[in-house]
């Protein structure tokens, strides 16, 4: 197993996260969680990349 993220090669904590076919860090499979659960409830791609940018924000630390 490879220590980076499939999609953006950052280094990973942990085990990261895994989907069918890559392992994420937490960022992308933020990024990756809100592009389907926008497409699934809306069906089209604007909803997926909507949905996904406020998932991604959860993750964001705030100063």
């Amino acid at each position: 197993m490879d220590d980076r993220c499939d999609q953006c090669r950052a280094r990973l904590r942990g085990k990261g996260q895994r989907t069918a076919t890559r392992t994420l860090c937490e960022s992308c499979f933020r990024e990756f969680s809100g592009l389907a659960a926008g497409y699934i409830s809306g069906g089209t791609v604007e909803n997926a990349i909507s949905v996904a940018g406020w998932f991604k924000s959860f993750g964001r630390k705030k100063d």
